[in-house]
């Protein structure tokens, strides 16, 4: 099989239609620390609602990717008050292959390990504007969100 030229990647990106919401189990959200302060706008990494659902703060450090210990004062999690436009974002597979690429433990970042093969993410290139939704506790499991 031939491989895609840059072109056909890029023209098969345009194409990509994301099942994003706002609201609900496919509403896109962000997770950070809960001692950072509060913020009003983010980039970076997100998933999916619904990957974060029944899972604890310390849960979620091995589902997203994060080093042992990150989450262990809780965790804010910061829904996006517009959806990101083409050319805003880029797909980076799963959780599984931090920043997008295959972990390799000699030259991978210790912060950040593999995390799910079944947690999709998405990397936002520009600040968006967030509200904080909730703040777990260390122990709290995530609940479903209705707003």
């Amino acid at each position: 099989m031939a491989r895609l030229t840059e072109w056909q990647h890029e023209l098969a990106d345009s194409r990509r239609r994301e099942d994003w919401s706002l609201h609900g189990p496919k509403r896109i959200v962000k997770i950070t620390q809960s001692a950072l302060p509060l913020a009003s706008s983010l980039r970076g990494f997100f998933c999916l609602e619904k990957s974060l659902l029944g899972a604890t703060p310390s849960a979620l450090e091995q589902r997203l990717g994060f080093r042992t210990g990150f989450l262990s004062k809780g965790c804010r999690v910061y829904r996006f008050l517009r959806l990101p436009m083409q050319g805003e974002v880029e797909y980076e597979l799963t959780t599984r292959y931090p920043n997008g690429l295959a972990f390799n433990a000699a030259m991978g970042d210790p912060a950040y390990p593999a995390g799910s093969g079944a947690v999709h993410q998405w990397k936002l290139l520009v600040d968006l504007p967030v509200v904080c939704v909730l703040t777990l506790a260390p122990g709290q499991p995530y609940p479903y969100m209705h707003a």
